[in-house]
């Protein structure tokens, strides 16, 4: 009996396709596991970020308040509050306590994996003394156009906070703000957060300084009329600003080893800066310690790939007012809080 050969597949070919299934599904696995190893290593990594900058922020908070009353004490141990002038102060000359003064100088906590700055927490733009900010440095002839720009930018401040919708000379009222796509705008009231500065028209251009927090709902704080910014806790810019010169002059250079030397040794700005360069700082910024705290603090993991930012603003003066937050007096009033 005769078989039709050309039906039939030979055994060889049957074991090579065989071979190329095997061979197709162990590679689909592969591709499988290597993208779940990679997944596992990729959660493994994110997982540990997490848990890390979880505990950077609890230890950058702790140190933040534990900076703080180090600088409480500091101030009920010693009355001189004057910054960057010579030592004083017998008691401080005499004590091993560390200078705990709101200079901007670093704190360092849990082996140098922690770091807390103490600064003024009055510095920047007060909606308090808008106008004589503004134009802080500002020449009324040589900036003529400048301070016009200047005015209508407080005209329409004057517009957010008044309670009626009259239009101020060169001011910004609700029909403006309803044609650029804010309905909602202005206030109408005083503004509660500083960020509010940021819907008025032209406030890049206007605002070269940073922006002062503004006091809470139901605190009165008292920031002083034309009140001078502290020199240990100001920008750049307010230092080139108010001294009129330039970020890449020679003038803000002896500034920052100034203050750098103050803060590393506490040695006297008027040991490190000629005099009339002193005379026209003290002219334009505050030597005095102010009332009201920023205290910032930056944690790092062991390897310094990973930080936690914290920062906290409140008042600094035991006696004040509005120092509690409670009638009880057992809690202390916070400004603002965030973590970074």
């Amino acid at each position: 009996m005769k078989t039709n050969d050309k039906c039939s597949v030979p055994a060889g070919k049957e074991s090579g396709m065989a071979l190329l299934m095997v061979m197709g599904v162990l590679s689909a696995c592969m591709l499988l596991i290597s993208h779940i190893m990679l997944v596992s290593g990729v959660v493994s990594k994110e997982s540990y970020m997490i848990s890390t900058k979880g505990l950077l922020r609890y230890q950058a908070e702790s140190a933040a308040e534990t900076a703080f009353w180090m600088h409480l004490t500091d101030r009920r141990l010693y009355s001189n509050r004057t910054l960057g002038q010579s030592e004083t102060d017998a008691l401080r000359e005499n004590s091993d306590f560390g200078c705990w003064m709101l200079d901007g100088r670093p704190h360092p906590f849990d082996n140098d994996r922690v770091f807390v700055y103490l600064q003024s927490g009055e510095n920047g733009i007060k909606p308090t003394s808008l106008e004589s900010d503004l134009k802080q440095g500002y020449d009324l002839a040589d900036d003529a156009d400048l301070i016009a720009q200047i005015d209508q930018f407080v005209a329409a401040y004057k517009d957010y906070i008044d309670e009626d919708d009259l239009l101020n000379v060169n001011g910004y009222e609700a029909n403006d703000y309803a044609a650029d796509g804010f309905p909602t705008l202005p206030r109408n009231a005083p503004m509660q957060f500083k960020q509010e500065f940021f819907w008025l028209p032209d406030w890049s251009y206007i605002i070269q300084e940073d922006i002062c927090i503004i006091p809470p709902m139901g605190i009165t704080y008292d920031f002083g009329k034309n009140k001078k910014p502290s020199i240990f806790s100001a920008s750049d810019a307010s230092i080139c600003a108010r001294l009129d010169i330039a970020f890449d002059s020679a003038e803000l250079d002896a500034i920052h080893d100034a203050l750098q030397r103050w803060k590393d040794d506490g040695t006297p700005l008027e040991d490190s800066l000629d005099f009339d360069l002193l005379t026209t700082i003290k002219a334009n910024f505050d030597f005095t310690e102010p009332g009201l705290a920023l205290v910032a603090a930056q944690a790092y993991d062991s390897g310094r790939e990973i930080h936690a930012g914290y920062r906290v603003i409140r008042e600094a003066k035991v006696g004040s007012r509005t120092f509690f937050a409670d009638n009880n007096k057992e809690c202390l009033s916070i400004w603002d809080r965030r973590w970074e």
